[in-house]
């Protein structure tokens, strides 16, 4: 007969058995499983909008490999908010289907962590593009307001180059490619076309780039993220050493995200052996000819204020035959690269 104390001892651990075996269950039931797709396909083509069905059949079709398991219920939501945005903006509602499912519609932009991105996104940035009335001025509103709206800057000391945005959100650091997620993905949310552009190596320095381009309603243009320019899209620190990229060199092209396969594929400096994220090779688009080229020199200057001390913003004069010549440093909070 078992004493009282080894009953409430046994009774105890049946319990926290029982506790743990539907917990364990709980976890189980909501992991994503190779049936997701199919779950989505099947929630998909109950409905009577043939714009969705297209749509979920685009994401169904054009799916990382790393994906093949993923959130059912991500994927729903995902095209949900798309569909409002490209039905709520003005620029969206005049797209193409093909730059919407390519460059609206995907549910992330590298091989960042899968996630849940859109709702928050599309409330915060459907309050800043408010007043807005086309693609360019949207974009620029969101460059603008977005990182100082969720207190987020960069920083050498995020925890990863490819942070999704809540992950950057979280942390308030990221790096030039969790800027420029975090912008595509909030551009996006709005129903602004929306891709990331990068060179995995500049020609003349150390490091490499990532930054944003945009739809306009005509063409793409670009723009750093996290560097807002009131003079307009098309500026940015990164167009000198960027005119000097050599079309179709995996490191130094410049390089664009799609969606669908396109036969090329985008650089991932922190992984180059991948090469699961389809690209366009925009190099011809900020490189200049060899020949005006042949006689340029870049100079790169980082002014400390003390040995060892941190960067610091200062203007910069220069002075060669040539001409005087006005620029500026850049402090600790900026993308050295």
């Amino acid at each position: 007969m078992l004493r009282f104390n080894q009953f409430v001892a046994i009774s105890a651990l049946l319990t926290a058995l029982i506790i743990v075996c539907s917990h364990a269950s709980a976890l189980q039931a909501s992991r994503p499983t190779a049936d997701s797709w199919a779950e989505f396909q099947s929630q998909v083509s109950a409905q009577t909008d043939p714009a969705a069905t297209r749509a979920a059949e685009f994401l169904i079709a054009h799916h990382p490999q790393r994906d093949a398991s993923i959130d059912s219920q991500l994927l729903s939501e995902n095209l949900e908010f798309a569909i409002k945005a490209r039905q709520s903006f003005p620029w969206a509602k005049s797209l193409s289907e093909d730059l919407f499912l390519n460059d609206v519609l995907p549910y992330a932009v590298l091989d960042e962590t899968r996630e849940h991105w859109r709702p928050q996104l599309f409330e915060l940035s459907s309050e800043i593009v408010k007043g807005t009335s086309n693609a360019t001025d949207a974009a620029q509103a969101l460059n603008r307001e977005l990182f100082k709206k969720v207190n987020v800057r960069y920083s050498t000391a995020r925890a990863k180059a490819n942070q999704s945005p809540l992950e950057t959100m979280q942390s308030g650091l990221a790096s030039c490619t969790g800027l420029s997620i975090l912008l595509v993905d909030a551009c996006r949310s709005v129903g602004i076309p929306a891709r990331i552009a990068g060179i995995a190596s500049w020609m003349d320095r150390e490091g490499n780039h990532a930054w944003v381009e945009i739809w306009d309603g005509h063409q793409w243009r670009f723009t750093g993220a996290a560097e807002y320019d009131s003079n307009g899209l098309d500026r940015g620190w990164f167009t000198g050493p960027a005119s000097l990229a050599i079309k179709g060199h995996e490191l130094h092209g410049v390089w664009a995200t799609s969606w669908k396969s396109t036969g090329d594929y985008f650089p991932l400096v922190w992984d180059l052996n991948d090469r699961s994220i389809p690209a366009v090779d925009v190099t011809s688009r900020y490189a200049k000819d060899h020949a005006e080229n042949s006689g340029t020199h870049i100079i790169a200057l980082r002014l400390w204020a003390s040995r060892n001390g941190t960067r610091i913003a200062a203007p910069v004069k220069m002075i060669s035959v040539l001409g005087v010549f006005d620029s500026k440093t850049f402090a600790d909070p900026d993308d050295i690269n």
